[in-house]
């Protein structure tokens, strides 16, 4: 976009842009991730409750254990000789179901007496209290030869033990959660017998039942050698998951499990060695993801479309003015000097308006002071313009501007017209003026452009200026005659196509200018006479244009500036001109 308007649209579009993706993209991304942070908060907060439920519900348990533990009923069977009383047996009956009624009272009034599948308790006497139904199918010596039994059936205080199959005979494919304790005399503190309870696992299940799974959620506990206690996947009941859930880093959110991904959020007790996982499908987050991504757009194209829309209205109102200014300007340079008031204003546009009127006054003051220098320049400048521009060359020129108009109805004239104008108007400058090399270059241009006209194209010219030799000082319309005559005196004579290198290089101090034709060139002695008097007939030559040339270098420079040339008969003929080097004047160097 050129204009300015176009810019500031441009400019304030790309910093809105910018400015809303960034916003955007951090919305999107803090949301995705408050999304996924939440998820997981909600869930750790759910299996805490969960664990705090199943917490209490063993607790309860615990507490039955103690009960029995410290019962004196129980501790009487286990301590007490039958064999050695009388009535033995009704003793025992009796103690039995002292014990018993004791238990039943106990449970019966206990929110976990649903749970408790039996009771078992032996003494180091020999004699069982059994309660519950199960209880009585328990195989004594099955039991005490397990290994988890003979590891923990030492221990005093009460353990929860990893889950094991149910060996009664009543169920099938069943476990439970066993709890095997010492028993210790209350009065001599050595140990009397063993206490062993299973619980059922549905206690879990009560721990979590009233909690709604999301259909894809997977939620398991495990105990502490890896077996599945409880899961809403039925399957998983009783598997050991050891190796799955040592494969997950404590850290890690992102698992895979079932060939999913997952996010992983789980809870360890202390207490019962239970450990919480719930697995939420990764689809969750990435469905919120899409959904939000969508609102992202939708809110990303609605501030764009806003941002736009504000953007045009601004860069209408500040460029109105400045247009209005514009437009002012062109009146001005059409010759329009009357003054519009309602250009200017108080801010730095209305200044810039009112400047523009003042300017417009003087231009109108100085436009009538310079028509009456004028007429007294034309004399000097038509001068000007005969000594530096051959007459046989404006006639030719002029003469092919009338045939072309008359050929081709006007065609081309505009063109050649514009680069004559350009030629003439820098000789009514004046003829000693200095300009740069990039100048010159752009006249002599002007001059070849007329004579591919006139000659039909067949003219190829090429340019080569060293880099930093643009802003060299020069004479103006020095290269001038000597391109004229590699032109009317090289090329002329020339079958088919003519060839003019123009080029300008520092050689030290000095400045080189070469210009070479593959004309008609010169013979060695015709070399030799360029710089004498006269034009001699038969010399292809306009020797009074190149002497010219060298009196004024010299006369500028010194003698030991100025040209030489070098030819071949029907090849090429370069000439070199040597100056010395000098930079345009700065606007410091002016004002000093």
């Amino acid at each position: 976009m050129k204009t300015l308007k176009g810019k500031l649209i441009l400019y304030f579009s790309s910093i809105l842009l910018s400015v809303t993706l960034c916003l955007c993209f951090y919305y999107f991304y803090m949301n995705c991730r408050s999304q996924k942070e939440e998820l997981i908060r909600n869930t750790k907060t759910n299996i805490e409750y969960f664990q705090g439920n199943i917490n209490k519900m063993l607790f309860r348990c615990e507490k039955l254990s103690d009960y029995i533990y410290l019962n004196r009923a129980v501790g009487k069977v286990l301590i007490r000789n039958y064999e050695d009383e009388s009535k033995t047996y009704y003793n025992y009956d009796q103690d039995i179901a002292g014990a018993i009624n004791a238990l039943m009272i106990r449970i019966d009034n206990d929110i976990v007496s649903d749970y408790i599948r039996g009771i078992t308790i032996k003494g180091n006497n020999g004699k069982v209290i059994n309660y519950g139904i199960e209880a009585d199918y328990v195989n004594l010596d099955s039991l005490e030869n397990q290994d988890w039994f003979k590891e923990n059936v030492g221990n005093h205080t009460m353990q929860w033990l990893p889950i094991v199959k149910n060996d009664s005979e009543i169920r099938e494919k069943d476990y439970l959660i066993p709890i095997v304790r010492q028993i210790i005399s209350s009065d001599t503190h050595k140990s009397i017998g063993w206490q062993f309870i299973s619980v059922s696992p549905n206690i879990i299940e009560e721990a979590i039942d009233n909690f709604e799974f999301q259909n894809r959620d997977i939620l398991f506990v495990y105990d502490r050698k890896g077996n599945c206690v409880y899961s809403n996947k039925k399957e998983l009941v009783g598997v050991d998951i050891h190796n799955i859930v040592n494969s997950w880093s404590e850290e890690q959110e992102i698992v895979n499990f079932a060939d999913q991904k997952w996010i992983k959020t789980d809870n360890y007790s202390e207490y019962s060695g239970l450990t919480i996982v719930q697995l939420v499908d990764y689809q969750v987050i990435e469905d919120q993801t899409k959904v939000l991504f969508v609102s992202t757009c939708i809110v990303l194209i609605i501030t764009i479309t806003v941002a736009i829309s504000m953007t045009v209205t601004l860069s209408n109102n500040l460029t109105k003015p400045i247009k209005r200014i514009m437009d002012r300007m062109s009146q001005i340079s059409e010759g329009d000097f009357s003054q519009d008031r309602e250009l200017e204003g108080k801010d730095e546009i209305g200044i810039l308006g009112k400047g523009i009127n003042d300017l417009s006054g003087n231009v109108n003051r100085l436009m009538n002071q310079i028509k009456e220098e004028e007429a007294k320049k034309k004399e000097l400048e038509y001068r000007t313009l005969q000594s530096q521009i051959n007459p046989h060359f404006v006639y030719n020129t002029l003469n092919s501007i009338r045939i072309m108009a008359e050929l081709q109805g006007a065609k081309g004239i505009c063109d050649m017209v514009i680069h004559f104008g350009e030629l003439l108007k820098e000789v009514s400058k004046g003829v000693d003026d200095k300009i740069t090399i990039e100048q010159e270059f752009s006249l002599v241009e002007h001059y070849i452009y007329l004579q591919k006209i006139r000659r039909k194209g067949l003219i190829r010219t090429e340019y080569a200026v060293e880099p930093g030799c643009e802003k060299g000082m020069i004479i103006k319309f020095l290269l001038q005659p000597l391109v004229e005559n590699s032109v009317i005196h090289g090329l002329e004579g020339k079958k088919g196509m003519g060839f003019l290198w123009i080029g300008a290089k520092k050689q030290g101090d000095n400045l080189l200018i070469t210009i070479k034709d593959n004309g008609v060139g010169l013979t060695r002695e015709e070399t030799e006479q360029i710089f004498t008097a006269g034009n001699q007939k038969g010399v292809h030559y306009n020797k009074v244009g190149v002497k010219n040339v060298q009196e004024r270098i010299q006369l500028l420079y010194g003698e030991q500036y100025g040209l030489s040339f070098e030819s071949r008969k029907g090849e090429y003929t370069l000439v070199k001109v040597i100056l010395p080097f000098e930079k345009e004047p700065v606007m410091e160097d002016i004002k000093d």
